[in-house]
């Protein structure tokens, strides 16, 4: 059956197409009111490929087949498909203010959003942690499960959206060898604070299920309900002709960010780049950094908070590969790369304080790390050589 929506930004129509509820597809687009406030990568690619953009917008913003609970959602929700979820709720998210609105429904941004509206969390935390972990987290029985920004969390792991006091908070699992992620997002952070970089600020959680307890990092949203995420593949959309998928892409990203006015972009670029290289980040994506827009005046603020810098310091490889020395990472690209191949990017200077500030929070990775062991498995011997590979990144760091 196909319906017809408009999508919305806010209270502003940007777009009307059709929509096929049993394929969960756009099959076409009627009527353009407001290009200059859809998402960036549909402004600015060709009209005949615009349908086909807008679909993958649309499936971008749901979870992934790939997520390691996806089975279980599917099971709680009694759907064949993640893409079924995300138009269960207006394809509301958190991460910006799109939505779908049905042509025929009298319905106001202002009455359905989650920065201002509650909701509960307890089936997705369910099928994401376990039976029972909706209770863990103070979640109540909704009398719609479907009314949730749960339904656009998008990525690998496992996570899930709870209103805590007002505020969204965003709980996040683990998924590699050694599952330490959240205590490398808690490292990152210090690392932020240091470098006097944006970031949100992560602390951990444990979640309790029926059956198993997992470390989760927790952190609040990193916008406001008059912003929007634009991550760094839509930004390039502005010159994709010029792209070239390596690193020398850092200039070009850079580039557009000082053609809009970004505050002290090339600083933040480098010291998250600084941050991956010191940890070594193998999951710098295009789509885990960007800049914040205005929704309203469509100013670009800033650059986005850092998140998502879990994935380091070899947690995804396994203990006789482990290498502090040089290490891998990625910088606009999708393959791993040396990270050396940073270092000619490294322009902005980090003085002597910051570094001995740095090299202390050795001892908080260490504290982490024997506290949480019993989630996360690793042995002594394992942590050990952890506490030393930091050191050794925060030398290798120091001596380039």
């Amino acid at each position: 059956m196909v319906e017809k929506y408009i999508l919305m930004n806010q209270n502003r129509e940007v777009l009307k197409f059709e929509f096929d509820q049993d394929l969960n597809v756009i099959t076409k687009i009627d009527e353009i009111n407001h290009l200059e406030y859809a998402p960036l990568n549909i402004k600015n690619i060709a009209e005949e490929k615009r349908v086909i953009e807008l679909n993958n917008w649309f499936n971008d913003r749901g979870i992934p087949v790939y997520r390691d609970n996806a089975k279980e959602l599917l099971e709680i929700f009694g759907v064949n498909h993640t893409k079924e979820l995300i138009n269960k709720d207006y394809a509301l998210s958190v991460s910006d203010q799109y939505w779908f609105k049905p042509e025929k429904e009298q319905v106001e941004w202002k009455e359905i959003n989650y920065f201002d509206k509650n909701y509960d969390s307890i089936s997705f935390a369910d099928g994401t942690f376990g039976s029972g972990a909706g209770n863990s987290l103070k979640q109540r029985k909704n009398d719609d499960s479907y009314k949730t920004p749960n339904n656009t969390t998008n990525g690998q792991l496992k996570k899930v959206w709870i209103k805590k006091e007002g505020e969204n908070y965003l709980y996040k699992g683990a998924g590699t060898v050694h599952n330490f992620e959240p205590i490398n997002e808690v490292l990152a952070s210090r690392i932020c604070d240091i470098l006097e970089l944006p970031h949100v600020e992560y602390t951990l959680d444990v979640v309790h299920s029926k059956r198993k307890d997992t470390l989760v990092s927790m952190c609040k949203c990193a916008i406001n309900k008059d912003e929007e995420i634009i991550p760094a593949h839509s930004i390039l959309t502005e010159r994709a002709k010029e792209v070239t998928k390596t690193p020398e892409d850092y200039y070009l990203y850079l580039k557009i960010l000082k053609e809009h006015h970004v505050p002290k972009a090339e600083e933040y670029l480098q010291k998250m780049f600084m941050l991956d290289y010191i940890l070594l980040n193998e999951d710098r994506h295009l789509s885990n950094f960007g800049v914040v827009r205005d929704v309203k005046n469509l100013e670009w603020k800033r650059i986005c908070p850092i998140f998502d810098t879990g994935r380091s310091m070899n947690t995804n490889v396994t203990m006789n590969y482990w290498d502090f020395s040089a290490g891998e990472i990625k910088c606009f690209t999708t393959e791993l790369i040396p990270s050396k191949n940073l270092e000619k990017f490294f322009t902005i200077k980090i003085n002597a304080e910051q570094i001995e500030r740095m090299k202390t929070l050795e001892i908080e990775y260490q504290e982490l790390l024997k506290k949480y062991q019993e989630y996360t498995k690793l042995s002594d011997e394992a942590i050990e050589l952890l506490v030393k590979g930091y050191r050794k990144r925060i030398e290798v760091f120091e001596n380039r």
